[in-house]
């Protein structure tokens, strides 16, 4: 775990949200450190979507989006004109409930972030490419295959390629919205190792309907309910010893 003086990654403060008249998140502040997992729990519809999606600005191409308050990003306001979105969506990386490949080969395909960070030599993009998928935990399954379609690959194999050209675009921060969602019970565990294998490296952002899910992978643990964040705190302590009765609610499977 890291140490609380480590200074935050993001730090978001009075985090207010409306979609044109209707409000979806309510007044949040919390600090995300670096290097470790923060998972966001919560029932359907409760605004963790809305969350994470403030941290890469995709909210940005919302229809009738609002923002009030503020995030920081390593110190510095995450919401302004001289900061592009395209360039915080490197920095701040996602992966969505449904993997969505490009379509151009598997090799390609992680290709493509490397080269928009600039990465252009044959064999540095080589490199880049077997890396990432070597920490997708995809390299062996698909090295033979590099040229071929994504369209060969199972949904996990799929879910996992996203994951790779993610990491090749090297971000700071990569989200995980609900990635397990479409997955079979014999995908799940993969992707859970791969989140548990790259918090060294990376901070990581995981959003999950699945109490047990959140308890595995994550270190701190918010819980989110009608748009506001009820707790904020150790995974541990959100399941075993919660402040609030809605929470304790929830991770007992009594809401939602």
């Amino acid at each position: 775990m890291q140490s609380r003086k480590t200074d935050p990654i993001l730090q978001v403060h009075n985090l207010n949200v409306w979609y044109g008249k209707d409000q979806i998140l309510k007044n949040l502040t919390f600090d995300v450190l670096p290097k470790q997992v923060t998972a966001f729990i919560g029932p359907s519809n409760s605004g963790k979507t809305t969350l994470v999606r403030c941290f890469n600005r995709l909210n940005d191409l919302a229809l009738n989006f609002k923002l009030t308050g503020q995030i920081l990003y390593k110190g510095d306001k995450l919401y302004t004109p001289k900061l592009k979105a395209s360039k915080i969506s490197r920095q701040i990386g996602m992966i969505f409930q449904k993997p969505i490949p490009f379509h151009k080969s598997i090799y390609e395909n992680v290709a493509y972030s490397a080269r928009l960070r600039g990465v252009k030599q044959s064999t540095q993009l080589d490199t880049t490419v077997e890396e990432s998928l070597r920490k997708a935990q995809l390299w062996k399954e698909v090295y033979k295959d590099l040229q071929a379609s994504p369209d060969i690959l199972s949904n996990g194999q799929q879910q996992r390629l996203c994951i790779a050209r993610a990491l090749a675009g090297a971000p700071e921060i990569l989200i995980f919205d609900e990635p397990c969602e479409q997955l079979d019970a014999a995908e799940t565990p993969k992707l859970e190792a791969i989140v548990q294998s790259l918090k060294n490296r990376y901070t990581l952002i995981f959003v999950t309907n699945k109490r047990r899910q959140a308890a595995r992978v994550s270190d701190v643990a918010g819980f989110l309910y009608d748009g506001e964040l009820v707790e904020f705190r150790q995974t541990e302590q959100i399941f075993t010893n919660p402040k609030d009765k809605r929470t304790e609610n929830y991770v007992t499977g009594r809401l939602g």
